[in-house]
């Protein structure tokens, strides 16, 4: 039986508004303990850490020299993972799962989770990826263009050679990867306004020397104003509901009378179905079948050549990445629903 345990970095988690506390909370269910290297920070950071359930703090202070490239951020993320070999590195059912601290797992797929690193250990693996959800500037949208990564390595065998490197996005030294539906909810562009600014400007210290600075924020800038994002009403992990909230965001959207959705019902769960936030759901095999008052608003999952055109959907079946997997069936039927105004209750 697998033992998973996490880790991950984090400095200034307070005055940069980290859903920190979302991340770690979301971990505890499906890890024995987390290790976190907490650099010295400024807003009292260590001390909320210290009174999460499970955590192992680290203290660290930030190397300076390593500012180029991100490498201070794999830096600090190997510490964490060193500590955790320190205590763990002879077990061979051991594994690392790594969050950072602006990510949050769901409980939906705590179960998923827990059989896919059992499938990995015994496949061989040595490593898992994860599907990613990158929500841009609100809680319901999501981008999906090139440049976010559409799925991540973001679990380890503890007694392996792998290692975070360049800016931690990923880890090298794997030999064979796992691949999980399970979803890693990305948070770190949903702030508060000035904490994001601030953050925003001082993350790029960490890559590019002051003299490059003004040239790297007007790229930024370029690549934030051309982010292409989807609509998004699924649902979030429960643990982010009152930031949510607190962010004067909107949790979910409210029940509406009747969905219509061309296509097959018994290609989804029983407890996906009952989850879509409808009082009335109808499946048809064809829009000839939907009400012509109702064919505005109904979800056609697989459009045909004529419905391409006159019904055209937003929707892509995947993200643009050319590294990124198709969507699963209910994935995609969210994404659907959400671009028509139709969310998922509770």
């Amino acid at each position: 039986m697998v033992k998973i345990f996490g880790f991950t970095l984090l400095r200034n988690g307070i005055k940069y508004d980290y859903s920190f506390k979302e991340c770690l909370n979301s971990l505890a269910p499906v890890c024995e303990s987390i290790y976190v290297a907490v650099g010295k920070s400024e807003d009292g950071t260590e001390v909320a850490v210290a009174e999460i359930p499970k955590v192992h703090s680290i203290p660290t202070v930030w190397d300076d020299s390593l500012r180029e490239g991100g490498l201070i951020l794999s830096q600090q993320t190997n510490i964490a993972l060193d500590e955790l070999r320190k205590d763990h590195g002879t077990d061979n059912e051991a594994w690392g799962f790594y969050l950072q601290c602006d990510e949050v797992i769901h409980e939906d797929d705590y179960a998923l989770i827990k059989e896919d690193f059992q499938k990995a250990q015994d496949q061989g693996c040595d490593a898992i990826s994860f599907r990613y959800l990158h929500f841009w500037m609100t809680h319901h949208h999501i981008a999906i263009n090139k440049k976010w990564y559409p799925q991540e390595i973001r679990a380890v065998k503890v007694n392996s050679d792998c290692e975070s490197w360049g800016d931690a996005q990923s880890f090298r030294n794997v030999n064979k990867v796992y691949q999980s539906e399970a979803r890693i909810y990305h948070y770190g562009h949903v702030r508060e306004e000035d904490k994001y600014k601030e953050k925003k400007a001082d993350i790029l210290k960490l890559y590019h020397s002051d003299s490059k600075l003004p040239k790297y924020k007007k790229r930024e800038k370029r690549f934030d104003d051309l982010t292409e994002t989807l609509v998004y009403w699924g649902k979030h992990p429960e643990v982010m509901k009152e930031r949510i909230l607190r962010m004067g965001d909107v949790w979910q959207l409210e029940t509406v009378e009747s969905a219509w959705i061309v296509g097959a019902s018994e290609d989804y769960s029983e407890v996906f179905k009952r989850k879509i936030a409808a009082k009335e759901v109808h499946w048809v095999k064809n829009l000839s079948d939907v009400p012509r008052k109702e064919r505005d608003r109904a979800v056609i999952i697989n459009h045909n050549f004529i419905n391409k055109f006159t019904r055209p959907s937003k929707v892509p079946t995947k993200m643009r990445s050319k590294l990124a997997l198709e969507w699963s069936p209910e994935f995609y039927l969210v994404l659907k629903l959400s671009e028509k105004g139709i969310g998922f209750k509770g």
